[in-house]
């Protein structure tokens, strides 16, 4: 099995106008191995998550936010985390190659600081034609050719990365995927990120006013159902991360959380907020990014909110803060029977 880091080349980088998508060497495939394996991450990292950009033409201030997208990505490219997970809608229209074009162009800060990105695909990587639209997204993550669906084992975290576009309930190809993953789930790992565009748990609803939202599936509610399940049995902490609700939310089931990170420039969707969203901060816009401060068995997670109420004097202020902690690794020849987190 090879695992060291597989960088592209300087004439990769110029081929696909891009500069590093820093996946491990994948493994060879085999039933509930991680995808990729990076070696040598320290105890002390950060990883950013955030998505729905849907970045597209600059005059276009309709279906996103050019100003706060932009501001966004230098934040996390001034911050260099060890790792950014994106849950989904980096472009507008995935079937558009001027879209991309633009993507490219703007992202091009991430790749300069030598980021590790790991997308997961959204709906609006499939506007236009999954054939031409996957092309488009392998052509910007080419590690990742082949592949809707994938996890990375880096240092204690695991991230299992899904394409909510296609179905995984069991008996489908990636429902069975799913399964032999969370069934091997690495002894070592403390936290496992389970990263997609459809959220399990949501306040919005489905267009019942115009800039409400969507409301949650019933598939991503079963995949929940699991891992509530799960939960009480298994060392590691889950953790969801999700976006296609154009702002941000935090929940907490049976000690798994869940966490809506969908406010990268898409335009904001309004709606009340209930007592079960851990944040309440309101029904105006949240563009952000979420920061995840790892320490061996300890999280603390802060979202960090763009703020654009006084455009002249637009910044960055720390809105929400948690703290998951995972049960400390005593033996490391028994997985799965720690006690659950109280």
């Amino acid at each position: 099995m090879k695992s060291a880091v597989r960088w592209l080349s300087t004439e990769l980088l110029v081929l696909f106008c891009l500069g590093l998508f820093a996946l491990a060497q994948p493994l060879q495939a085999k039933e509930g191995l991680p995808t990729f394996v990076v070696p040598d991450v320290a105890r002390k990292i950060t990883i950013i998550a955030y998505g729905d950009m849907r970045v597209t033409d600059p005059a276009d201030n309709v279906h996103t936010n050019v100003v706060a997208r932009r501001a966004l990505i230098d934040k996390i490219a001034q911050e260099k985390p060890a790792a950014l997970l994106l849950s989904g809608d980096i472009p507008y229209r995935g079937g558009s190659d001027s879209d991309w074009d633009v993507v490219d162009k703007e992202i091009k800060p991430l790749w300069d600081a030598k980021i590790r990105i790991y997308p997961a695909l959204g709906n609006h990587e499939m506007l236009g034609g999954d054939s031409h639209d996957l092309r488009n997204w392998w052509k910007r993550f080419p590690e990742l050719e082949g592949m809707r669906w994938y996890s990375v084992l880096f240092g204690n975290c695991y991230f299992i990365v899904l394409d909510s576009n296609s179905k995984y309930r069991e008996g489908t190809p990636q429902g069975q995927w799913l399964q032999s993953q969370l069934a091997h789930i690495p002894v070592e790992v403390d936290f496992v990120f389970v990263l997609m565009h459809h959220p399990s748990y949501t306040d919005s609803k489905e267009h019942f006013m115009v800039g409400m939202g969507h409301s949650a599936r019933g598939e991503e509610k079963t995949l929940a159902a699991q891992l509530e399940q799960m939960q009480p049995k298994t060392r590691a902490r889950f953790i969801e991360v999700a976006g296609h609700v154009h702002n941000y939310e935090r929940f907490e089931h049976n000690s798994v959380n869940y966490i809506v990170t969908g406010g990268g420039g898409a335009t904001p969707y309004m709606f009340d907020r209930s007592p079960d969203d851990k944040y309440q901060g309101g029904i105006g816009p949240t563009y952000h990014y979420l920061r995840f401060e790892i320490d061996g068995p300890h999280l603390k997670g802060t979202m960090m909110k763009f703020d654009v109420s006084s455009p002249e004097k637009a910044h960055f202020d720390e809105k929400d803060s948690f703290n998951i902690d995972a049960v400390p690794l005593k033996n490391p020849a028994i997985t799965g029977t720690a006690p659950a987190p109280r």
